[in-house]
């Protein structure tokens, strides 16, 4: 089970006062109001009202319910948009919810990562998978799939295709063995450390572990 602190639980009450957490059993809950803007140029995404100068600008509202005591495919705590809009905009669109990247039980695909652990502080994880998942179904809801296909950063592919093209990114990271201190080659901007070193260290254990001795 994902805990979060007393400082986590400061910074949501200031940056998302509609979101309530309830301790006993370790949800958060209520209305994600959320600025952000993606540069598709420089493949960044700015968050909070410093975005609403930028192209691709959006804002918007979205019920959610997030259970840090229970854990998708991917090791991330489950999210929800409750309030079943999601569903208006796969039938606006003529659209699967698998397309917006739903899963079976109507929880959200925050992205694949190979279970590995990527913790908290809480503003991580709302800045790099909750806010970009739901600014992406924003996108979509006012221009459609094809626009945020065009405009927004790459998605993988559903199901098993998907885990390899990841696979197959990490291997290309792994293989131009950067520096901890360089920038990170995904392009992203933040150091190695930062970044996907995490991910990378994960995966060449996990190689380790199937790949037989000589």
């Amino acid at each position: 089970m994902l805990k979060v602190t007393d400082r986590d639980l400061d910074w949501l009450e200031e940056e998302f006062p509609n979101l309530y957490y309830e301790p006993n059993v370790q949800k958060i809950v209520g209305e994600l109001d959320f600025w952000a803007a993606y540069d598709n140029a420089s493949g960044k995404m700015t968050i909070g009202t410093n975005a609403k100068t930028a192209a691709y600008f959006l804002r918007d509202v979205f019920e959610i319910k997030i259970c840090l005591g229970t854990l998708d495919e991917n090791g991330w705590p489950k999210v929800y948009e409750v309030g079943r809009r999601h569903e208006k905009i796969a039938q606006k669109w003529n659209i699967a919810l698998i397309d917006l990247h739903f899963y079976s039980d109507s929880s959200c695909c925050l992205g694949i990562n190979l279970g590995v652990s990527r913790g908290f502080p809480l503003k991580a994880f709302f800045h790099e998978q909750v806010i970009p998942f739901f600014y992406r179904l924003s996108y979509v809801d006012k221009f459609g799939i094809a626009a945020s296909r065009r405009d927004l950063w790459p998605e993988y592919s559903h199901g098993n295709a998907g885990l390899m093209e990841y696979v197959m990114e990490i291997s290309d990271i792994a293989r131009s063995n950067p520096n901890r201190n360089a920038p990170c080659p995904c392009g992203s901007g933040k150091k190695y450390k930062k970044c996907h070193l995490d991910r990378v260290q994960h995966f060449k254990r996990l190689q380790n572990q199937t790949t037989p001795n000589s």
